[in-house]
């Protein structure tokens, strides 16, 4: 049995939607000299640095350094090795679901005392199961519990955004 998918987003729709959220994050970040992107696992580290370069070309003077955020099972470890303490940081990835790896990473991030945290997603539903905000959203999605939200990035030239 195939299951059956519904396209929610093409790759032109998911660039429109990062360059959005990029002049957003401009838009709040314009005095903060340097920000950390953190993207979780390799879908969100993939869109961060998408994000990243949304960034630069709205404002060369914002630095912004990646970081990718490997979660396995309780375990968070960050590459290149990041320090979070006195900087801003915004943590990314591709879906936001019930909210437990983004918890697990935003408290490791939290303990090194960042002067802010926020979060970036591309797709959001909202069935979580612990209290975390999205800050920038690309789209919003009303989902059942059996629904779920997939970001294909297989293909960097063919980005897209399904419901299965």
């Amino acid at each position: 049995m195939t299951t059956a998918k519904t396209h929610i987003l093409s790759h032109t729709e998911i660039l429109i939607k990062l360059e959005r959220m990029a002049c957003e994050i401009c838009e709040k970040h314009t005095n903060s000299g340097a920000l950390v992107i953190c993207g979780l696992n390799r879908r969100g580290f993939a869109l961060s640095k998408l994000l990243s370069e949304k960034i630069n070309a709205i404002d060369s003077k914002l630095s912004v350094v990646n970081v990718n955020a490997v979660v396995d099972g309780d375990s968070v470890s960050f590459k290149p090795s990041a320090g979070f303490s006195g900087k801003h940081v915004l943590v990314m990835d591709d879906v936001i679901n019930t909210g437990s790896t983004l918890m697990l990473v935003l408290s490791e991030i939290y303990r090194q005392k960042p002067v802010s945290i926020g979060t970036v997603f591309l797709a959001k539903r909202e069935h979580r199961n612990f209290p975390v905000k999205a800050d920038y959203v690309g789209i919003s999605i009303a989902t059942t519990l059996q629904e779920h939200v997939q970001f294909d990035s297989a293909d960097p030239n063919n980005l897209s955004v399904f419901l299965v």
